[in-house]
């Protein structure tokens, strides 16, 4: 089997920008299917993904390990790392659709258990208002959602250093709380926007909501301020969503940075990366909740990887950006009581809808 082209589509999703998707084609009539991390800037990773894609054809795309490590090596900045994470699931996808199993099973993974989604609310709430998180949050309850997410701080600036300055947010949480209730988990994304003090009163704020984790708080290139925050702050820490490739992560592993770890596998470089950096967290008894509130082959992607690591916990859903999410993918994307479940299906088990696809298609940018 070799491969002989590919293809880029891009489809407009809202005022955060598009989803991206990679397809590999080869000689014997397989294609896999890869989602690229995108959003509203991303022509430097298409850019990137063609140059590789080209030089790609005529190899066998069934020897993922081999392709990754070769493109890796060539890897010059963070675009090309975007693009290898895009195109490393589509030659999984190929390799599990070739020898009819789940990408799952091929890296000795189980579909016995469902896996428990977040809602993340933060995308779809334009309404940034204590009123309008409430909102978003109470109806992902009621479509069954036991765990919501928002990151109620994006319009401060950087730096903030006390909790007054970040009220407004605080605010935020509270009403979400108390419209959720009690019983479902809340968690907080504060996007590096706090010093060490600022981390700590905001805590202090927020300790009476029980949240589920506290994520980076602080810029999680500042070791020290991560490290005093995790070790102050009297909550579960969470972050690394930007780290790329396993060697950014020897360092958080190392000194114990945060108490669970958040690798992407749009940033990480793909499905194998992923696995390779949760089963070294496990190592240190750290568990792993992948980030990536973007479109359905990320989330498929990062479902086969969870299922074959155990200590992997809850990942992330970009609740209600779009109506049509589910029906992008064929079969369509089922999610009952905040919960999703793999299949035997062979590959990825998700082929795009043609006629959504073309109805929602942008011209790619790059």
């Amino acid at each position: 089997m070799k491969i002989v082209g590919h293809r880029m589509d891009a489809v407009h999703v809202n005022h955060r920008g598009d989803w991206v998707f990679i397809t590999v084609e080869t000689d014997a009539g397989i294609a896999g299917i890869g989602e690229m991390r995108a959003g509203r800037n991303y022509a430097p990773q298409v850019a990137s993904a063609r140059r590789m894609l080209d030089a790609l054809k005529g190899r066998d795309p069934r020897e993922v390990e081999t392709i990754f490590h070769d493109l890796r090596n060539g890897a010059k900045g963070r675009a090309d790392g975007f693009a290898i994470s895009g195109i490393e699931p589509a030659l999984w996808d190929i390799l599990g659709k070739s020898l009819d199993a789940p990408v799952f099973r091929l890296l000795g993974g189980s579909n016995a258990s469902e896996i428990r989604l977040y809602a993340n609310i933060n995308r779809a709430t334009t309404d940034r208002t204590p009123e309008g998180f409430a909102s978003n949050a109470a109806e992902a309850v009621r479509q069954g959602f036991d765990a919501i997410k928002l990151a109620p701080f994006d319009g401060l600036p950087r730096d903030v250093d006390c909790a007054v300055d970040a009220a407004d947010g605080i605010a935020c949480m509270e009403a979400v709380r108390e419209a959720i209730g009690p019983d479902v988990d809340l968690l907080i994304d504060c996007h590096s926007h706090f010093t060490v003090n600022g981390s700590l009163q905001v805590a202090d704020a927020l300790r009476p909501l029980d949240l589920f984790w506290f994520e980076q708080p602080t810029p999680e290139s500042n070791r020290a301020a991560c490290l005093a925050v995790k070790e102050r702050c009297g909550m579960t820490t969470a972050g690394g969503e930007q780290r790329m490739f396993r060697e950014e992560w020897t360092g958080v592993l190392e000194h114990r940075t945060m108490d669970i770890i958040m690798p992407d596998v749009t940033v990480v470089g793909g499905i194998a990366e992923l696995k390779t950096v949760a089963d070294a967290a496990s190592g240190w008894d750290i568990p792993t909740a992948p980030h990536g509130p973007f479109g359905p082959i990320a989330i498929a992607s990062h479902l086969h990887a969870m299922a074959a690591c155990p200590a992997s916990i809850i990942l992330e859903y970009g609740w209600g950006e779009i109506p049509w999410r589910h029906e992008l993918m064929r079969p369509v994307e089922v999610i009952e009581n905040g919960r999703i479940r793999l299949t035997e299906r062979p590959g990825l088990g998700f082929e795009l809808n043609p006629d959504l696809l073309d109805a929602h298609r942008v011209e790619l940018k790059g």
